[in-house]
């Protein structure tokens, strides 16, 4: 639930964010600690897999207790920040960085680009875009995300055929953090400026938590019925761990 994922795209089969095993706590447990509302899929339990993505260097992301339980061949890819957390907790883990410029990670038959939103300090939420030799991709942006101009100038044949975003605002003091989710007006600027064939929804589970960031938080959680009669673009619900194929 949340933000993991298991994908299967042609020959390639990958996770991505798996937090699968107990809580996450985000630097100290009275800050933020979150569990999941519905039971993570044990690891025992997933569909084969050749290699993890990770694209946050947060704990709901870069869960590492459930990487420290994950065989340590399975390779990692991961953005920048996560990179770097994931060097330090696994140094002799095969780890490969998805780059923010220049020309994109090539793994499993499939290219990856990290996208950094233009701001210097934290917190700073990557979106990363995956593609194929056919230049199909997936956009996956967990905490949403605002498009730099320069961004068809980087992708010019990019043919999105799925955004993956989130649809909840979630809203912090400046001082933990600020806008960490946009919510449905940022899905709608996204929509049209990549013009997907499919949207689906992600990091939109009503969690359960402790700590000052649950205690501050604004949350508005989107409702999927009005989102499904309303939007005019092609919402695939997910289900609770039924496969989606496109």
């Amino acid at each position: 639930m949340d933000s993991s994922w298991h994908v299967s795209w042609e020959e390639s089969a990958f996770l991505i964010d798996p937090w699968q095993i107990g809580s996450e706590i985000d630097g100290f447990s009275w800050l933020n600690e979150q569990w999941h509302t519905t039971p993570a899929i044990p690891l025992e339990e997933l569909p084969d897999y050749k290699f993890i993505l990770i694209s946050q260097s947060y704990e709901d992301h870069c869960h590492l207790n459930t990487l420290q339980a994950i065989d340590t061949n399975i390779p990692l890819i991961a953005t920048p920040k996560a990179f770097k957390r994931l060097k330090k907790h696994f140094p002799e883990r095969q780890i490969h960085e998805i780059p923010e410029q220049g020309a994109p990670l090539i793994f499993g038959g499939l290219s990856f680009s990290a996208l950094r939103p233009d701001k210097l300090l934290d917190p700073i939420y990557y979106s990363v875009v995956i593609s194929d030799a056919a230049n199909r991709g997936v956009f996956y942006a967990p905490h949403g995300f605002d498009l730099p101009a320069e961004f068809g100038d980087r992708f010019p044949d990019l043919e999105v055929e799925l955004l993956v975003t989130t649809f909840t605002q979630f809203q912090l003091p400046a001082i933990l953090g600020g806008l960490v989710n946009p919510g449905m007006e940022n899905v709608r600027e996204l929509f049209l400026q990549l013009r997907p064939k499919s949207v689906i929804n992600t990091h939109d589970e009503q969690k359960k938590g402790k700590g000052l960031v649950t205690r501050f938080a604004k949350v508005r959680y989107p409702d999927y019925g009005a989102i499904a009669s309303s939007e005019a673009f092609n919402f695939i619900r997910t289900p609770d761990y039924e496969a989606i194929k496109l």
